[in-house]
């Protein structure tokens, strides 16, 4: 095994081909937002961005309001992305998250959290558990080994595999636990999703009509472009970063992409960010997955599923949700279904 550590930025995977010029470089904080058209209306895209979760928020408003009105509304979405991440994150720090997987147990936790584990059981239901939050004592090993310790044995990776079972974990509004000791819980591959949904909440409320997100490559659209065309989304190519293989123009749809180049622990990148609950190493099967859907909540932790699992298989479980994806495999190519290629040719 090659030791060469490796990292890249976490997630950063899709590049928005139609944003304007940064108007701001970082967010503005101020009082309650207060009129939309407080001072002169701008024409011109209004965009910030800033960091969070060890990745990059920006921010795109194509809306004819101010840029004071603008700046009211990008404190309004970092404060909640903070409010957020301090309970989601699963590194120490005294977040609900951390808590719960150092005592296996958390009472009173937040309803953020509890709605959050609730959404991610769907998803390992309805994909036949492809998606599993309880991958974390996984990830919590190959953390290790990138702060120095030995790479894990094929023995220490069986006892974690031992240990992941969405089934396992109890969630209710007063108790989350977990029903065998060691397991741990990340929401890395649907967090992002909904803290995303919830960003775009506040802007949606606030009157916005044509607006973007991008939380580390996980993006969602608000309506069309001021001038009525779709945002246009290129999908890097994972094995040459540099280029993209293709662009996608969404509506009011959500995009997240996930792959083997991210966040890898290895230099070779057999092991990265993505753990298959079925084996707890990482799936080889692919370098890349896209889905579109409605919402960043749906997009997220599907993307993660047709990571792990077999890519006819994948797309298969793919057709039988309201989404579209795309696949980088390693052997077959690129895979999509019918609805991605119209998405493709906008």
């Amino acid at each position: 095994m090659n030791s060469t550590l490796s990292r890249l930025r976490r997630r950063d995977f899709l590049k928005l081909a139609a944003a304007g010029g940064l108007a701001l470089s970082i967010p503005v904080f101020g009082s309650r937002l207060g009129s939309r058209l407080a001072t002169s209306v701008e024409s011109q895209p209004i965009s910030t961005s800033f960091n969070a979760l060890g990745t990059t928020v920006i921010i795109v408003i194509e809306d004819e309001i101010s840029v004071e009105y603008a700046n009211q509304l990008f404190n309004s979405v970092s404060n909640k992305i903070s409010e957020l991440q301090t309970i989601l994150t699963r590194f120490p720090g005294g977040t609900d998250l951390c808590n719960l997987n150092q005592c296996g147990k958390l009472e009173d936790p937040s309803p953020n959290l509890v709605n959050l584990l609730q959404e991610a059981t769907k998803y390992s239901e309805s994909t036949e558990g492809s998606f599993d939050v309880t991958v974390e004592p996984v990830l919590n090993l190959l953390q290790g080994y990138l702060s120095g310790q030995p790479f894990p044995s094929d023995s220490q990776f069986d006892s974690c595999l031992k240990l992941i079972n969405f089934e396992k974990v109890e969630v209710s509004e007063s108790l989350v636990s977990f029903g065998n000791q060691g397991m741990g819980a990340t929401v890395d591959g649907i967090g992002m999703g909904y803290i995303l949904d919830k960003s775009i909440d506040i802007l949606k409320s606030n009157g916005i009509k044509s607006a973007y997100i991008n939380f580390g490559g996980t993006l969602e659209t608000i309506g069309s472009r001021l001038d009525g065309s779709p945002w246009e989304v290129g999908i890097i190519d994972p094995l040459n970063p540099t280029k993209t293989m293709g662009s996608i123009y969404l509506k009011d749809q959500a995009v997240a992409t996930t792959g083997d180049y991210e966040d890898y622990f290895t230099s070779n990148k057999e092991y990265y960010q993505i753990i298959s609950p079925f084996t707890a190493r990482s799936p080889l099967f692919s370098h890349s997955a896209s889905v579109v859907a409605s919402t960043a909540l749906m997009a997220d932790p599907l993307a993660v599923t047709l990571m792990v699992d077999d890519p006819d298989a994948g797309m298969n479980l793919i057709d039988s949700f309201p989404v579209e994806g795309l696949l980088y495999t390693d052997n077959n190519g690129v895979m999509t279904t019918s609805g991605m290629k119209q998405l493709m040719t906008g």
